[in-house]
């Protein structure tokens, strides 16, 4: 296809990002299958277990999303030190960035251990009691996952900065089988309810963790991590990280807090309106893998090039990944529409549950299709470049005034319940979309100095 052709002497050929990108279309498929099979295995607990689980997976997503962007902040800087050929610095790079991400996950995890009863009922009070109940019960477990979960992320954002995506792409299949085998055999055999299944899911998390970092001390052919439990600390490697990954993760955080605040909405709007908006989340990663994926290409290959300090060859591959985007998220999206109804048959619940997460999948569909890349592809473009504040507070003040404050305008001044929820998170893409690509389309992001 003309439309998809480099100019000659590129610095990532369409073979080389294909190569980097079916991996974490695989990865991001296997992670949507987990929290698929998750929800059918725990539904078989009876609707109270599915939405208790539901109103921590919540925490846990802020958790994962937190530590991902933390993980992801520093691995701007080891791709921008690859790109300008400095291996010293690179490794550097390396062993600050997973020892401040695993540090910030068990700090996480403490806080969220010492104080879990009093987060569970200022976020979900308004569920009812048997559900807080499992909900209480699942957190206990998953919470001793967060510094597994941020060394896990620390590591496969480092292969990832490397241009290494089949790694961490092999490390999630790992995941998921060690975590479905357990999960069946303490639910169905041994009987552990909700208790097995986020037991499960903490052992998982920490194999797979475990065997990135020892990938990482013994690779040979990309950037080794050495010294790690050495008293170095690098002062000027970590402040470079910290002024990435700090707004990066603050911008996940008000994020996710937002999609807190929005579950607590949820939680006092019944059983069927949890269980529809759980079953919800847990389809439309299938729809969005494809653009997380482009995200992930699109952060190591700006930070590379700009790294290698060519703006404008940075600007080239971001127009370039968006067509690229757009061509694929097109063939997903249609796919999915056709075969939505099948899928969602699945699922052991309700009627009304099943009928209520049909449409809001149909809404989120529209939305990936026509706003979803413009609304995350370039903000990941521009953090690569290092422009993280700005996409910091763009994604805040819209998360706060269209996200949440329209989700409760649509929820309940319109009556919409759950559905106008979904309704307000595509509001928010549209906003998103439109300030980012005029950052883009001025070019200020290019002028930044990361290393």
């Amino acid at each position: 296809m003309n439309f998809l052709k480099l100019p000659e002497g590129a610095r990532f050929s369409n073979r080389q990002i294909i190569a980097f990108l079916i991996p974490v279309i695989f990865e991001q498929l296997m992670v949507s299958s987990l929290g698929l099979v998750d929800t059918l295995m725990v539904s078989s607990l009876g609707d109270v277990s599915v939405a208790g689980v539901a109103l921590v997976n919540g925490i846990d997503t802020f958790v994962k999303a937190f530590s991902l962007a933390l993980a992801q902040g520093g691995s701007v800087i080891l791709s921008q030190y690859i790109g300008a050929q400095n291996e010293e610095k690179a490794q550097k790079s390396l062993r600050e960035n997973i020892r401040i991400v695993t540090a910030i996950g068990a700090f996480i995890m403490l806080i969220m251990l010492l104080f879990k009863g009093q987060i569970i009922n200022l976020l979900f009070g308004g569920a009812d009691a048997d559900v807080l109940h499992v909900s209480s019960t699942y957190f206990s477990v998953t919470a001793i996952s967060y510094p597994f979960m941020a060394l896990y992320y620390a590591c496969s954002s480092a292969f990832r900065a490397m241009g290494k995506s089949k790694i961490p792409s092999s490390a999630a299949l790992i995941m998921m089988a060690i975590n479905l085998s357990l999960k069946y055999l303490f639910i169905f055999i041994f009987e552990l309810g909700v208790f097995g299944a986020a037991l499960s899911t903490l052992l998982a998390m920490a194999i797979v963790g475990i065997i990135l970092l020892i990938m990482l001390k013994t690779s040979k052919d990309a950037v080794k991590l050495t010294g790690l439990f050495e008293f170095d600390f690098n002062k000027g490697i970590a402040s470079k990280i910290l002024r990435i990954s700090i707004p990066n993760a603050t911008e996940q955080a008000m994020f996710q807090l937002g999609a807190l605040a929005i579950a607590g909405l949820i939680s006092g709007l019944g059983t069927t309106a949890i269980v529809a908006d759980q079953i919800s989340r847990n389809v439309c990663p299938f729809l969005t893998c494809i653009g997380t994926a482009y995200n992930a290409v699109m952060l190591m290959v700006i930070g590379q090039c700009m790294g290698a300090d060519n703006s404008d060859e940075a600007k080239m591959y971001v127009k370039h990944l968006l067509k690229m985007d757009y061509l694929t998220t097109a063939c997903v999206v249609t796919v999915f529409l056709l075969s939505l109804r099948h899928l969602l048959s699945v699922f052991d619940v309700s009627a009304e549950a099943k009928n209520l997460a049909f449409y809001i999948l149909c809404i989120y569909a529209g939305g990936s299709y026509v706003v979803y890349p413009l609304s995350f592809a370039v903000p990941s473009a521009l953090r690569g470049a290092g422009d993280t504040k700005f996409v910091m507070i763009v994604s805040s003040f819209s998360m706060l005034l269209f996200r949440i404050g329209a989700a409760y305008i649509f929820a309940y001044a319109f009556d919409l319940g759950v559905i106008g929820t979904w309704m307000a998170m595509v509001s928010d893409w549209v906003i998103r979309s439109t300030i980012f690509v005029t950052r883009f389309e001025r070019g200020k992001w290019m002028e930044n100095k990361v290393i």
